[in-house]
Order: C-alpha cells, then structure tokens, then sequence
C-alpha cells in the first residue's frame, strides 16, 4: 500500500501568499520558521475577523513545530489537511476587509 506524502517546500509556496496578505505581511514566507509565523498571525487575525477556520490553522502551527525529525511526514500530511481551508478562508477574509 502507497502512503501519500508531501514536501515541505511546496506545503510553504502553495499557501504563503494568501497566508501572507491575512497576516499583513509585505513578502511571503520562504521557510519553516516564517512560515509559522506568519501562519500564527494570520490565525489571529482571521479570528478577529470571525472566519471559520482559525483553530485549525492554530493546530497547524503546532504541527508544524513538530517538523524537525527524520520522521516528519505524518505531521506534514495533518497540516496540509489543516491548511487546505486556507484559500476559502482568504477569499471571505478578503470580502469582509475589502481587499
């Protein structure tokens, strides 16, 4: 049986750009640790904003903060299951801010 797997890499670039904008950043995230960051604040500020969602990107950045070992993958894969709410959550955040 084939387990899915993920890059790092391409969980950061397919989210940092939205992520990004929600944290009111001017560049978006190039590695793990901005990322996080990122990530935390854009999770704060979707819950000021009321957008569902932000205790799951919570949640990611505690996973993410597990990714360190040689034995990564089972955290990447809950993140990016986390994470794939993100583009929704940017477009409603975008509508309630008028951006």
């Amino acid at each position: 049986m084939r387990t899915a797997t993920i890059a790092l890499d391409s969980l950061i670039r397919k989210h940092a750009a939205n992520i990004a904008y929600v944290a009111e950043m001017t560049t978006p995230a190039a590695d793990l640790g901005e990322f996080t960051r990122h990530l935390a604040y854009a999770a704060e500020n979707f819950n000021m904003a009321e957008v569902n969602g932000s205790d799951d990107l919570h949640s990611a950045v505690t996973l993410l903060g597990q990714v360190d070992g040689d034995d990564k993958q089972p955290f990447l894969l809950r993140a990016a299951a986390l994470l794939r709410i993100v583009p929704e959550m940017t477009d409603e955040y975008r509508d309630m801010v008028g951006g």
